[in-house]
């Protein structure tokens, strides 16, 4: 588990790749414009990132099943072998984060969220839509798009890093590893499913810990 497949991933439509990104970032570009001049009069940051997630996800569904991609995305039933991957990662993950608590649990005391992720629909924006939009789009497009390319190694990284800036304007941040660990996930087990499930297991935990 511990070497990358050999074989590729199958290819992906160009214009699949293609629609999937401009979906992702054009209903982002409106979100923005809309919450910086519009959002404050009509709707809450949080309807506004509600919407947009499932404009996305409802996006790329129709993309999916359009290009008939479904086989080569991984989005099919995870076999034995893809729970498995995700097992260990996460008894990995638990275990990496049992002993940055033990040596020092103040770290856990910076962990916050923003007040438009508070309530039901904070929990339900972080938890499932979030990750499910952003693994079709970190791993499912942008990974996929530049491993064709570049190779496993590069892609993870620059796609990790994607990641990270997307959400903390930065390259290098905790997003960055999480971006690596999902790419990781998604390389070995071939199934966009256990990157999804780790992602919503580490976005919990992190809800969690904000509100403990």
């Amino acid at each position: 588990m511990l070497s990358f497949p050999k074989q590729a991933f199958p290819d992906l439509p160009y214009r699949f790749l293609v629609s999937g990104l401009i979906i992702y970032i054009g209903l982002e570009l409106l979100a923005s414009l809309y919450s910086t001049y519009f959002a404050s009069n009509l709707l809450s940051e949080q309807t506004v990132v509600l919407w947009l997630r499932l404009m996305q996800l409802a996006g790329f569904v129709f993309l999916v099943y359009r290009y008939q991609v479904v086989n080569s995305l991984g989005l099919t039933k995870p076999n034995r072998e893809s729970w498995y991957i995700f097992l260990v990662i996460s008894l990995v993950c638990l275990w990496v984060v049992g002993m940055i608590y033990w040596l020092s649990p103040r770290v856990f005391a910076y962990v916050a969220l923003p007040a438009w992720l508070s309530g039901v629909s904070g929990l339900l924006l972080m938890v499932v839509l979030a990750p499910i939009v952003e693994e079709l789009v970190f791993r499912g497009l942008l990974y996929r798009m530049l491993r064709e390319r570049w190779g496993v190694v590069v892609s993870i990284a620059v796609s990790a890093m994607f990641f990270s800036l997307v959400h903390h304007g930065l390259l290098i941040s905790p997003q960055l590893l999480g971006g690596v660990i999902f790419a990781l996930a998604y390389e070995w087990s071939r199934s966009l499913w256990v990157a999804i499930a780790l992602h919503m297991g580490a976005n919990a935990a992190v809800y969690s810990m904000s509100v403990l």
